[in-house]
C-alpha cells in the first residue's frame, strides 16, 4: 500500500509539472514569443517617405508693396494631379500614356495646401518651391475654401513629378503609423519627414470663420502625435503605404504632440470645387438644439440650461429646443425631438452634428434618427 502510495505521489507530480510546462509554454508563445524584424520595418518607413516626399512642395506667399513683392511666408503643399502639355499644343489628362515619350513639352500641376499658407489676396502672388532643385516657380490660386482650411493652386513645370495618392481616412484607425512632410521652419529644412502615431481617427474642432469671435464652423481632424511646426501646413500626413491620409493643417501650441490634419476623404470632395474656381455651398437646419449629455448633467455646465424631461435611458443626442419657419428643417423636425444620428454617425456634441452637415455641399439631402414621443423615426431633409 505504501508502495502504491507513493507511485501514485510521483505521478501527479508528473502531471502537475507537465500542466505548468504546457502553461508555461502557452503565455510564451502568445505574449513573448514575437520576433521584430526592425530592418525590415524601418524599410517601410524609408519606401513610404521616397514615395511620397516628391509631391511635397514648398508654397510660398508673397505681399505686394511698392517696390514690390516681398516673401512673407513660407508653407507646404501637396500636389495630387498632373496633366500633359504635348509639343503640339494638346493636353494629355492620362499622364501615363507620356511616360518614356519625347513628345512633352511641360506638365501641369495641381497642388492642394492650406487657405492660411496662400492668404488669397488679391494683390499677393503666389510661388512653388521645387527643393530637390532649387526652383521656384510662378503659381495661379484656382480656389479656396471660406470654412475647411484649404485651397488649391496650379504651375507648370518642365520635369515630372509623381502625384500623391489618396488613402481612404475612414479605414484610419487609433494607432496607426504616420508620417508627416513638410517644410518646418522654411525651405532650409525642405521635405523634413517626421514618424508617430494616429492619436485619434475623428475630431470635430470649432472656429471663427468670418472673423466675429464668434466660433462658427466645425470641421474634422485626424489627430495625430507626429512632429510639425510652422511651415508643415499644407504638408502631407501619409500612411505606412505612403498614401494621402490628410493635409496638416494646425497644432496645439500650449499642448505638445498634439497635430491636427484635414481627413483625406473631404479633401478629396473639396477640391473637385476648388480647382474649378467655385466656393462650396453648405447649409443650416435653422434649429435650436442642446446637448443631452449636458441636460443630464447639469452640475457640470452649470445655469442656463432648461427644464426638460429626457426619456429613460437616452444619454446622448441633440434635443430640439425650437424649429425656425423659415428653415430647412420645418415640418420635418418639431419641438422635442432628440436627434440621435446624422447620415448614420452618432451624435454625441454640437460638433459632431454641424461637421457632418458641413460635409453636405451643393444641394443633396440628410437622413437624421429621431427619437420622438419615444419612437425612433427617420427623417430625410433635402436642400
Amino acid at each position: 500500500m505504501k508502495r502504491i502510495m507513493i507511485i501514485l505521489l510521483v505521478v501527479i507530480s508528473l502531471l502537475f509539472m507537465g500542466c505548468a510546462n504546457i502553461f508555461n509554454n502557452e503565455i510564451y508563445n502568445k505574449s513573448y514569443n514575437v520576433e521584430i524584424d526592425l530592418e525590415e520595418f524601418e524599410d517601410l518607413i524609408t519606401a513610404a517617405v521616397e514615395k511620397a516626399a516628391p509631391s511635397v512642395v514648398g508654397v510660398s506667399n508673397y505681399e505686394k508693396n511698392v517696390v514690390g513683392y516681398t516673401l512673407s511666408s513660407t508653407g507646404s503643399g501637396v500636389i495630387y494631379n498632373c496633366e500633359v502639355v504635348l509639343k503640339d499644343g494638346t493636353i494629355e489628362k492620362d499622364y501615363t500614356k507620356t511616360f518614356n515619350s519625347d513628345n512633352v513639352k511641360e506638365y501641369i500641376y495641381k497642388v492642394v495646401t492650406n487657405h492660411h499658407v496662400i492668404d488669397s489676396k488679391t494683390n499677393n502672388k503666389v510661388r512653388i518651391y521645387i527643393g530637390d532643385d532649387n526652383q521656384r516657380i510662378d503659381a495661379s490660386i484656382l480656389g479656396w475654401d471660406d470654412k475647411v482650411d484649404l485651397a488649391v493652386v496650379e504651375f507648370k513645370y518642365y520635369k515630372f513629378i509623381q502625384p500623391i495618392e489618396f488613402a481612404d481616412s475612414e479605414q484610419v484607425k487609433r494607432g496607426n503609423f504616420a508620417i508627416a512632410i513638410g517644410n518646418p521652419g522654411g525651405y532650409d529644412f525642405y521635405g523634413s519627414s517626421t514618424f508617430g502615431i494616429i492619436s485619434s481617427p475623428k475630431r470635430y474642432l470649432s472656429d471663427d470663420t468670418d472673423g466675429d469671435g464668434v466660433a462658427d464652423w466645425d470641421s474634422e481632424y485626424i489627430q495625430h502625435d507626429v512632429a510639425i511646426n510652422p511651415g508643415s501646413s499644407g504638408g502631407a500626413l501619409v500612411n505606412i503605404k505612403g498614401e494621402l491620409i490628410g493635409i496638416n493643417t494646425l497644432k496645439l501650441v500650449d499642448s505638445d504632440n498634439m497635430g491636427f490634419a484635414i481627413p483625406s476623404n473631404l479633401v478629396k470632395e473639396l477640391i473637385k470645387y476648388l480647382e474649378q474656381g467655385k466656393k462650396p455651398v453648405r447649409y443650416t437646419l435653422g434649429i435650436m438644439t442642446y446637448e443631452v449629455t449636458k441636460l443630464i448633467n447639469k452640475e457640470d455646465y452649470g445655469s442656463g440650461l432648461p427644464d426638460v424631461d429626457i426619456p429613460e435611458g437616452i444619454n446622448y443626442g441633440l434635443y430640439v429646443s425650437e424649429v425656425d419657419v423659415k428653415g430647412h428643417a420645418f415640418l420635418k423636425l418639431q419641438y422635442g425631438d432628440i436627434i440621435l444620428e446624422i447620415n448614420g454617425v452618432k451624435v454625441t456634441r454640437s460638433q459632431d452634428f454641424r461637421a457632418e452637415l458641413g460635409k453636405v455641399i451643393d444641394g443633396g439631402f440628410v437622413t437624421l434618427k429621431v427619437l420622438r414621443n419615444n419612437e425612433e423615426i427617420d427623417v430625410r431633409i433635402d436642400f
